[in-house]
């Protein structure tokens, strides 16, 4: 069974799905009319009061907004577009016996791992069939035969 998607402000997606987002104009001191590219979309983003000021940013989405801990946060979350609100920067993600994560799916099955053991184990399963729950399963045996646990997301 699928888990709810759970964001780990790490700002990736932002880096890269954010470039597709362009500010139009400034409407006020809190919105901006924009577009996203994706989908061709006009949105007006409205900028959370805290996030006044920090707009628009320089990495990525022009509302991306970095914490001083090395997290992001999406100054506009509550208005933001359809493709943000539909991305999921993961299916899977891959966890080792320590629980450390090892590996992420992405798309219609590409792995990104930096574990060999892990790559290994996933090249003898058979991706193509990823969106078949009874492949599901047999994919979530196989990895906890290697020693890994894997969780995937709506």
């Amino acid at each position: 069974m699928a888990t709810p998607f759970v964001c780990t402000d790490c700002g990736r997606c932002c880096r890269s799905i954010g470039r597709t987002i362009t500010i139009e104009r400034r409407v006020t001191g809190r919105q901006y009319d924009c577009r996203e590219s994706v989908h061709g979309e006009r949105f007006r983003a409205t900028v959370k009061e805290e996030y006044r000021g920090t707009v628009p940013g320089s990495e990525g989405c022009p509302f991306l907004v970095w914490q001083s801990l090395g997290g992001s946060v999406c100054a506009c979350y509550p208005t933001r577009p359809r493709v943000c609100r539909e991305f999921r920067c993961a299916r899977l993600r891959i966890y080792d016996t320590e629980g450390t994560v090892r590996g992420r799916l992405v798309g219609h099955g590409s792995l990104l791992t930096e574990d060999g053991r892990l790559l290994a184990c996933w090249k003898t399963l058979e991706p193509a069939r990823i969106d078949d729950p009874s492949w599901r399963d047999d994919a979530g045996r196989t990895l906890a035969r290697a020693g890994y646990r894997g969780e995937w997301y709506d």
